[in-house]
């Protein structure tokens, strides 16, 4: 019994520690430290809205009376970017969203390895520009534009913006 539950909190560790990771995949310094940021003032505000709501369990019960509380609303989310492709994906992330009093919340130089997946935590509602290809020169880019609140994961594929392009053609009529 003490085995199997040894080895329950070992993998249960692994678990939130990978899932609590900053992704990897970020080649750039400053978006690397920024996602780091995101990550922990999420973490803090996890960590108040669990207390505050503990709180007002223990007070309502010492009080005999009902407390009604309601969690703040949740500042950052995860985004998951998905490479279904063979090559490796260059992404970059650009908002017109101010982190700090002088940087945009921009997430640059984003490597997804073939077949792979980056999560990236984002503010909420925010309006980003994903530029993506599978080369690193940034004059074949394509440009899609997400909305935070709208998507949790997001599938990226070459082509993809070029397809939305021809299908909204008007194809021109046979002859007669």
């Amino acid at each position: 019994m003490k085995k199997s539950l040894t080895y329950l909190l070992i993998i249960c560790t692994i678990f939130l520690l990978t899932g609590c990771s900053t992704p990897e995949y970020i080649h750039d310094t400053s978006s690397y430290e920024r996602q780091k940021e995101l990550h922990s003032n999420r973490s803090g505000n996890v960590f108040i809205d669990v207390m505050a709501g503990v709180g007002s369990v223990f007070v309502g019960a010492m009080l005999d009376c009902e407390m009604e509380y309601i969690p703040s609303d949740q500042e950052f989310k995860k985004l998951k970017l998905i490479n279904p492709t063979n090559d490796t994906l260059y992404v970059n992330m650009l908002t017109d969203l101010v982190w700090d009093n002088e940087d945009y919340c921009d997430f640059m130089d984003i490597r997804i390895p073939p077949k792979l997946h980056c999560k990236v935590m984002v503010p909420m509602h925010a309006a980003y520009n994903l530029y993506f290809s599978n080369t690193p020169q940034n004059d074949d880019d394509e440009m899609i534009q997400i909305y935070t609140t709208d998507v949790k994961k997001f599938t990226l594929y070459p082509g993809m913006t070029l397809e939305a392009d021809t299908s909204s053609e008007t194809v021109p009529e046979k002859e007669k």
